[in-house]
C-alpha cells in the first residue's frame, strides 16, 4: 500500500512551541521509528519535526502551516504513495514561500512549482527528470518525479520518511496526541483525492 503521511520540520523553535502551534502534547512514550499516528523528534541542524500518518494533523492546511511557521521556518512534506502524489513546501511568518507538487494521476511527469525553491532544487530536479527519461518517460513503470519534492525537503531538513536517519537515538520519536477537539478543514492542497 505504501506510505501515507505528512511531516513538518520547524527550525529555530522549541518542541513545546511547535506543540502549542499544532495543538499537541507529548505523552512521554517513545519509538524508534514514527509508527504512531502523531510523533515528534529533534533533528540535527536545529529542526524539530512532527510526523502525522494519513495527514491526521492536516498539515496540508493553511491554518496549521500558518500557525507553525510563525514560530520558526517550516518545511512540510506529504507523501501519498498509494496514488503517487507528493509535495514539499516552505512556510515563513505565516506565508508559503515555495511549493513543489507532483501528482502521477494527472501525469507521471507532472510537476508544479510555485515561488522560488532553494538552490538544491535544480540539481535534484535535473537528476530525477533525467532518470525518468532514461526509464522511458511517460511510459516508464517507475516514477522518479515523485521523489523531487521528497528529496528537496530531505536536503533541507535531513529527514526522509523512508530512510534511516544517521545519528538519531534509538528512541528519537515521542508519541504525541492532539489537544484539539474539532479540527477545521480548509486545505490549500486540494488537488489530490482524499486530502
Amino acid at each position: 500500500m505504501g506510505f501515507s503521511m505528512s511531516w513538518v520540520a520547524v527550525r529555530g523553535a522549541t518542541p513545546q512551541a511547535v506543540h502549542d502551534a499544532l495543538a499537541l502534547r507529548g505523552t512521554g512514550t517513545r519509538e524508534e521509528i514514527p509508527e504512531s499516528d502523531i510523533t515528534g523528534a529533534e533533528l540535527t541542524g536545529g529542526w524539530y519535526m512532527v510526523a502525522s500518518k494519513r495527514d491526521g494533523l492536516r498539515l496540508t492546511e493553511e491554518g496549521a502551516l500558518g500557525r507553525v511557521s510563525r514560530v520558526g521556518e517550516s518545511v512540510v512534506c506529504c507523501v501519498e504513495e498509494h496514488v503517487m502524489c507528493s509535495f514539499g513546501a516552505c512556510w515563513r511568518d505565516g506565508h508559503r514561500v515555495w511549493s513543489v507538487y507532483h501528482d502521477a494521476q494527472s501525469s507521471i511527469e507532472s510537476l508544479e512549482v510555485e515561488g522560488e525553491p532553494p538552490v538544491a532544487f535544480a540539481a535534484i530536479h535535473d537528476r530525477l527528470i533525467t532518470q525518468q527519461a532514461e526509464a522511458g518517460g511517460k511510459k516508464a513503470r517507475v516514477d522518479y518525479i515523485f521523489d523531487i519534492p521528497v528529496e528537496l525537503a530531505h536536503s533541507l531538513t535531513g529527514y526522509r520518511h523512508d530512510h534511516v536517519i544517521p545519528g538519531m537515538p534509538k528512541d528519537a520519536f515521542e508519541v504525541l496526541v492532539s489537544t484539539r477537539t474539532t479540527p477545521k478543514r480548509r486545505s490549500w492542497w486540494k488537488r489530490s483525492p482524499g486530502v
